[in-house]
């Protein structure tokens, strides 16, 4: 059992998703106009990025085949109710919905997540930081729900349970330790209400269902919080962790494609072994392999942004130091299973 910082007892506790506001005409806190819901697969990074509302989403594939997922969406303005599925390992980077106070768990309770510098597994809750840099590493298993509400719906909720209010209920952690219990009934809530929705998609009533939706949601997430075992706190960095952070930053903001070990070597003052430990640990992969993957992942974000007829893959790809066409082509093919001209006509 924990506590927050003003004696209230508390026990347990998943691409800016910003929702056009301009175009809705609030006529009222839960109008149809407000409400949407969406359930579809897609086999493309940026379809799937462009579909899922409200969410700030950037995508690295990390591992070899063609991407799918599935994603089921229902929510407004102040309530949002997200399953997502993807069938490759990604780093995933972006922001939660702008706005909102977002929840995550794993849909399943034996997959993982390493996220925010923390591996996370099925029996712990995620709180999403407001405006916070969403950074995961996430397997080709991947299954979340992410549920987003207001903090009003949630200090709402805590009073009525005569809890502090939400902030001071979490005091600023991110992630709780959930008995297995608990989160197993919350779990099988979550799977029948997602099933409920995509066997039998809102209509006429969006409005209502959207309204028990988030009274429920509110009202289920607050009660697993306050049965949780307490916050799990980051853990202490190791020299090695440091040295994975200075190098994946430098990567990734280098305005010059970074070809070369060795000067991530220098910028990261490691050795070479003791980089290529960090980088396995975490992706899976050496310096030299994620750096290659991160230059194609670029690439491949060009091309579905270009024109193909006033665009050529040879200037686009050359951006990211790639001179050599033909193990190009072959790196590419091998690691998003097309050709980049298959991509630059998407």
């Amino acid at each position: 059992m924990w506590e927050t910082s003003d004696t209230a007892t508390c026990r347990s506790i998943a691409m800016k998703l910003p929702l056009d506001v301009s175009k809705i005409r609030k006529c009222g806190r839960h109008m149809d106009e407000q409400v949407f819901f969406l359930h579809q697969k897609f086999h493309d990074f940026e379809a799937y990025r462009e579909n899922a509302r409200n969410w700030d989403l950037d995508y690295y594939q990390l591992d070899r085949g063609d991407f799918s997922s599935e994603l089921l969406m229902f929510g407004n303005t102040t309530t949002l109710f997200t399953r997502a599925r993807l069938g490759r390992r990604l780093l995933q980077k972006g922001a939660s919905p702008s706005g909102l106070i977002t929840f995550g768990l794993l849909a399943d309770p034996d997959i993982s997540i390493h996220w925010r510098n923390l591996d996370v597994n099925g029996d712990k809750l995620l709180i999403f930081p407001p405006g916070g840099e969403l950074h995961s590493i996430s397997q080709p298993d991947f299954d979340v729900f992410t549920l987003s509400l207001s903090e009003e719906t949630l200090n709402r909720t805590c009073h009525s349970l005569e809890l502090p209010d939400f902030r001071k209920l979490v005091d600023g952690n991110e992630v709780f330790n959930c008995h297995p219990k608990s989160m197993l009934l919350l779990r099988k809530w979550l799977h029948k209400t997602a099933l409920g929705l995509a066997s039998s998609p809102p209509a006429a009533d969006r409005s209502k269902r959207i309204q028990q939706l988030e009274e429920e949601l509110a009202r289920r997430l607050i009660s697993t919080l306050t049965e949780s075992m307490g916050p799990v706190y980051q853990p202490v960095m190791r020299k090695r962790d440091r040295a994975l952070k200075i190098a994946v930053d430098f990567i990734v903001e280098s305005d010059t494609p970074v070809t070369s070990v060795q000067d991530l070597c220098s910028i990261a003052h490691v050795s070479e072994r003791t980089l290529e430990y960090a980088f396995r640990e975490r992706f899976g992969q050496s310096p030299k392999t994620f750096t290659l993957t991160h230059r194609l992942n670029n690439v491949r974000k060009m091309l579905i942004l270009a024109d193909p007829d006033a665009n050529r893959i040879y200037e686009i790809s050359g951006r990211q130091g790639f001179f050599h066409m033909g193990q190009f082509t072959s790196d590419y093919k091998r690691l998003f299973a097309e050709l980049p001209s298959e991509t630059l006509r998407k």
